[in-house]
């Protein structure tokens, strides 16, 4: 039986044990997924090609498949697209993943049975894990406890089924959109894909049709419409906590159409929807109108109050990506939500692979998903690609995975940073895209730490960045950072802040300061950017086909912004 396989076929403290025994075994887990994958590989196209069936150590594996980027295996895509089987894999395509990444250019990452089931086991674990959290959380309110009694329920022993199938949570989840493949093969998004195989699907606070839904504001207002109706949400998620804010805040700026639409049973007139998905809507309304009371009284206390404190005061949980360049918006959220919430980091992966499993809240990083991928580490310093059990603490390394979706020795340009280990496993955070290095004069510095060091000086300065991005002005041989402010500040002081910045800059990275005092690098110069900005940036990325809860945007840019949002130096005086 595969690794994934065992974690599967276990209960959820059965599994969850399991996985921690293959914690202290990380090279035998990894050898065993490995062998598994050349195995289930052996009579495709591509075994066939690269002598899968002579394969019978690590070595016969490295020396017979190379290094791979998406381009190389294309070809092979191209044929599965076209409805081949047995290509890059044994059996049919279930489904391709279509990625939006940081460059706006979409791939079509291929998924079977196998692979879709590797990657449940690490959903299984992540639950587990939560779940546990969520239990010590529930028993320290009162509320929480009287409200999972009323279902009959003991809060000692809860599964992560018994919390799918008797209360319910938000999610902002990428629409699944009715695309297919020249082949007649589905194409959806990797959240999207998820949440279809999730326990948690069947928990979900609004009818799971208005994921698809063509306007942007309706999806916001019928997914809290239908949302607000109960008041036994438990978990919010969202890949990136700056959608739910805004989702948060449409609802509470609409306020009075949701609560008459609820009292009333009824669609706002205005929304764009199409003649099938009003029909839709109206057919899952019904008035609610002792929620809709409740709802009018938090109203009438303040509309600043009408935040999910107020209408979800029993939530226990909120998942979220709590590092990278979008974990600063976690901040805006945390005020908003009831102040035992436990926040827990959503997990780090890719439409490849999930990669990690966090294992305490509040904790940016988890272990590395050993019994589902196998993985090679290359040192960010150079040098031949290392074992996950040969990592060391401390240091960074670019990821290559091997998976059962027929990507092999496959390089995702991501860099992760070893921060400890669970057993001998290692516990991994993301710190940056391998493209989003800034480097003007070999200093090389990852874009998302300067962001953090952008964000930290201007809370400094009684200033809330709500987008920063960076560009290498290699010419003025500096850095150009735009930034856009949250509302409500007051006057900017901009040369201030540039100084302030490049100080901290110093501080912090080495070869900066060195450059700095070498004279081959000048200070940064902050510009800061009109309102709305943001938006348009997700704007553009929605229209190139990503949808806006799965965009990661860039820290670094390739080139400077349009000058139309770029506020004169007049202006922020």
């Amino acid at each position: 039986m595969r690794p994934h396989e065992e974690i599967l076929s276990l209960g959820d403290r059965d599994a969850l044990a399991r996985w921690e025994g293959m914690c202290s075994d990380c090279r035998g887990t990894q050898e065993a997924v490995l062998m598994g994958i050349v195995e289930a590989a052996r009579d495709s196209a591509y075994g066939r090609d690269h002598g899968f069936s002579g394969i019978r150590t690590l070595e016969d594996f490295r020396r017979a498949v190379p290094i791979n980027e998406y381009e190389d295996l294309s070809g092979y895509i191209d044929r599965m697209a076209d409805g081949e089987s047995d290509v890059l894999f044994h059996g049919p395509t279930d489904y391709f993943i279509s990625t939006s990444g940081t460059t706006g250019k979409a791939k079509l990452i291929p998924e079977g049975d196998v692979s879709r089931d590797a990657k449940n086991a690490v959903n299984k674990i992540r639950n587990a894990y939560m779940t546990r959290d969520l239990v010590r959380s529930m028993m320290a309110s009162e509320s929480v406890i009287g409200m999972i009694r009323s279902k009959g329920l003991d809060p000692r022993t809860t599964t992560p089924q018994q919390f799918a199938d008797n209360f319910h949570y938000y999610s902002v989840t990428s629409a699944i959109p009715d695309r297919k493949t020249s082949g007649g093969i589905d194409v959806g998004f990797a959240s999207g894909k998820t949440f279809e195989s999730s326990s948690f699907s069947k928990g979900l606070a609004y009818p799971s049709e208005f994921m698809g839904l063509a306007d942007g504001e309706a999806t916001m207002y019928l997914t809290m419409l239908f949302a607000l109706m109960h008041d036994d949400v438990m978990i919010v998620t969202s890949n990136n906590a700056a959608r739910l804010y805004a989702r948060i805040c449409y609802a509470m700026e609409h306020a009075e159409e949701i609560i008459r639409d609820m009292r009333d049973g009824t669609v706002r007139a205005d929304l764009k929807l199409s003649e099938s998905e009003r029909r839709t809507a109206e057919g899952h309304m019904s008035p609610h109108l002792e929620r809709a009371a409740e709802l009018q009284a938090i109203l009438d206390s303040g509309r600043e109050n009408f935040i999910p404190r107020s209408y979800w005061p029993n939530l226990v949980s909120a998942r979220f990506w709590l590092s990278g360049s979008v974990g600063v918006n976690v901040a805006k959220v945390r005020p908003l939500l009831p102040e035992n919430t436990v926040y827990y980091d959503i997990g780090y992966g890719a439409s490849e692979a999930k990669i990690s499993i966090p294992h305490d809240p509040e904790c940016g990083y988890g272990t590395l998903a050993t019994m589902s991928v196998f993985y090679e580490f290359v040192p960010v310093e150079g040098g031949e690609p290392l074992t996950a059990d040969q990592l060391e603490e401390g240091r960074e390394y670019e990821l290559l995975l091997t998976n059962y979706g027929g990507l092999y020795r496959y390089m995702i340009h991501d860099i992760v940073k070893v921060r400890g280990f669970v057993g001998d496993t290692p516990d991994i955070e993301f710190v940056t895209k391998s493209r989003e290095i800034l480097n003007i004069a070999q200093e090389k510095l990852p874009a998302p730490r300067v962001l953090d060091v952008v964000v930290s000086t201007a809370s400094s300065a009684g200033l809330t960045a709500k987008q920063v991005q960076i560009y290498e002005n290699v010419p003025a041989q500096r850095y150009d950072v735009y930034v856009e402010l949250e509302p409500g500040h007051g006057p900017v002081d901009m040369d201030a802040w540039s100084g302030s910045l490049d100080s901290a800059m110093r501080g912090t990275f080495e070869l900066y300061d060195r450059n700095r005092k070498l004279g081959s690098l000048n200070r940064p110069e902050i510009h800061l950017m009109r309102s709305g900005w943001q938006d348009s940036l997700y704007d553009r990325r929605e229209s190139e086909g990503a949808p806006r809860s799965q965009v990661k945007l860039d820290t670094r840019i390739r080139d400077p912004p349009e000058d139309k949002w770029i506020i004169g130096e007049e202006a922020s005086e």
